[in-house]
């Protein structure tokens, strides 16, 4: 079994940094290696005056020379601080891949700056591993302690969304998909699932749009007929009541904010985002890069932690899951 989480650096002018440090400190986080340009980090220590003991990962050997009171760091050649939170994605990547991680916690990041930097088609970290990993559909999962909440789209124009739910390909296989990812990652043996609509009301009968109608109603008739328990589509605004959440096992909303909206408020900051239907596991905190507070005691390593906790939960579940 790997004993390693793999840490990506994110944004280093951000607060994932400082959440790392600190939790590492305090010794709520172990076996990690952190993936950064060793120069990179060591300007940030000077420039915080922080005083660390570091350990450079060779990952030609079979131990890696890792240390255990020293913390870990991968180091590789960037060429700037955009270039650097870009590579560090990859090398995580096929540390997780050659099985020497778990699984990874990607610090958060700024979209804008790798896609003006490094590279131009860069949508997101979701994206960015799906398309890595070679799969035609991934899904983004928000996990909070019992609540399973995921978006049929991500990173999207609104005004793109309706085109895409015509394709009832598209959102017939992400739904499967997200069903095996329940069974298997979050060992849910028969997944009980809702769907919200595209419009208000879920259209109201096609008073207003059609989507649901067209669209939606179409893909639950048949993903039943697959044995796939789903319900739905119902009003966005009412999805997550008591009686639902009592209820279902996973919440998917059609677009990018009907999900995150509820979901960061029902969390408060401490949930995960996890990318499901990947041969890795990846998981990021539910926070962005937070410059505001950086060095105030705003800062909650809540969610991180929980993202720590979650890679190994999924990671001991596929092993579990892989044996039946």
């Amino acid at each position: 079994m790997p004993k390693f989480i793999a840490i990506t650096i994110g944004d280093i002018k951000g607060i994932g940094i400082e959440i790392l440090l600190k939790t590492w400190r305090e010794r709520k986080i172990k076996n990690i290696i952190l993936f950064t340009n060793i120069n990179v980090f060591t300007q940030y220590l000077k420039n915080k005056k922080i005083k660390i003991e570091v350990n450079l990962i060779d990952d030609k050997k079979l131990n890696l020379n890792y240390s255990k009171s020293k913390l870990n760091i991968y180091s590789f050649n960037s060429k700037n601080l955009a270039d650097n939170t870009y590579h560090s994605l990859k090398f995580a990547y096929k540390f997780c891949k050659k099985n020497i991680c778990m699984g990874m916690i990607t610090l958060p990041l700024r979209k804008d700056i790798i896609k003006k930097k490094v590279n131009k088609k860069f949508i997101g970290q979701t994206e960015f591993f799906q398309n890595i990993d070679q799969k035609k559909f991934s899904n983004m999962i928000l996990f909070h302690k019992k609540i399973i909440i995921t978006t049929l789209t991500t990173h999207l124009e609104v005004k793109k969304i309706s085109k895409i739910l015509s394709n009832k390909n598209f959102l017939i296989n992400q739904i499967i998909n997200l069903n095996n990812t329940l069974k298997v990652d979050f060992n849910i043996s028969n997944p009980k699932i809702i769907i919200s609509g595209f419009n208000p009301h879920a259209g109201e009968r096609g008073e207003i749009g059609n989507e649901e109608i067209k669209s939606i109603i179409p893909v639950v008739k048949k993903l039943k007929l697959l044995k796939i328990k789903i319900d739905g589509p119902f009003s966005a605004d009412s999805l997550l009541i008591n009686e639902n959440l009592n209820k279902y096992d996973c919440f998917i909303f059609i677009f990018h904010d009907q999900a995150l909206i509820p979901f960061k408020f029902i969390s408060q900051f401490t949930g995960v985002n996890y990318t499901g239907n990947l041969d890795i596991i990846r998981t990021s905190p539910d926070h962005g890069t937070g410059y505001n507070i950086i060095g105030t005691d705003k800062i909650s390593t809540k969610s991180f932690i929980n993202c720590y906790k979650l890679v190994k939960k999924i990671y001991k579940n596929r092993m579990i899951n892989a044996k039946t």
